[in-house]
């Protein structure tokens, strides 16, 4: 086991040694931007990384702000147990996320999308819906990409194949970004 943790640790950092700091820096001026204007964020993932867009929305929703800015609009789509599971029901699985868009995306919002594999049918959706809809799109992926990072306006690749590996760097990311857009921070 501890052969098999230290050759984790060696591919994390060597990942992370390779980050692409130019795309975070415009990731980061990208939500920055949205929330200054007053425009919405909303975020998407699946799985494990429909838990950290949960985490990212609900610490930037907390922690950007510096003494009475307004706070950020920004929802997570992931927490709606029943609209999620009603849409799935009724329209299928693949539309949970550009359904709950349509009653809510206005041109110029973000739209984070998070999916290792980067072709998951519910976030390549949300994806095209909104991009129909005039909203920018910030997408996270490993492996090859696949189409979310086709369809993004900004995309965070992780060259890995290790689910785990590209969690944790995207768990990265969303840290980075919300550090970077913290007015409390200078």
């Amino acid at each position: 086991m501890k052969t098999k943790v230290k050759t984790y640790h060696e591919m994390f950092t060597g990942l992370l040694s390779g980050i692409d700091f130019e795309g975070l820096s415009k990731a980061a001026s990208l939500v920055s931007k949205t929330y200054l204007a007053d425009k919405q964020i909303f975020t998407a993932g699946n799985g494990g990384s429909a838990a950290l867009a949960i985490h990212f929305a609900a610490e930037f929703g907390k922690s950007v702000t510096a003494g009475n800015d307004k706070p950020p609009r920004i929802l997570s789509l992931c927490c709606n147990t029943a609209a999620i599971t009603a849409l799935g029901n009724d329209y299928g699985y693949d539309h949970i996320f550009s359904y709950q868009l349509r009653g809510l995306l206005n041109s110029g919002d973000l739209v984070i999308l998070i999916s290792p594999s980067g072709h998951s049918p519910n976030i390549i959706k949300a994806a095209e819906f909104a991009q129909s809809a005039g909203a920018s799109i910030l997408g996270m992926t490993g492996f090859n990409g696949g189409k979310l990072k086709e369809l993004s306006d900004v995309a965070l690749h992780v060259p890995c194949n290790v689910n785990e590996l590209i969690g944790d760097v995207h768990s990265f990311f969303c840290s980075a970004i919300i550090y970077a857009c913290n007015r409390k921070v200078s």
